[in-house]
Formats: C-alpha cells, structure tokens, sequence
C-alpha cells in the first residue's frame, strides 16, 4: 500500500519523496533504481537530519534504546 501511495504522489501530483528507514540506531537509506538523483539526495538529507535528531535526543525517537 506504501509503495502504490509513493508513486501516486510522485507521479500524479510531482510530490519529492526520500527513502529512509526511522526507528533504528543509524539511518538507513533506501532507494529504488528508478529514482532519480534528487529523490537519492533527498533521502540522503533526511538521513543526516534523522542521524543528528538522534544525537540530540534519542529518547525521544528511540525510548528504549540503552546506550
């Protein structure tokens, strides 16, 4: 269902989108070879954002994580 409502957004209504998993100790991310080289340095954007939210205050996005 995710991936039918990404490509909708993209394709129909010119929506950017990035590709990162949340809610793990590092960022990950996640690209399709279809996307072009915006959405791959969206998604690497996002990841520092998510990397450095989780150097602020992890407790927050992550709860139980014990470091």
């Amino acid at each position: 269902m995710a991936t039918v409502l990404r490509y909708d957004l993209t394709f129909m209504a010119d929506a950017q989108t990035a590709g990162v998993v949340v809610g793990v100790r590092v960022p990950v991310i996640l690209t399709s070879r279809a996307d072009t080289a915006a959405v791959r340095r969206f998604s690497a954007a996002v990841a520092v954002l998510y990397a450095d939210a989780l150097a602020r205050n992890h407790t927050s996005i992550l709860p139980d994580r014990e470091d």
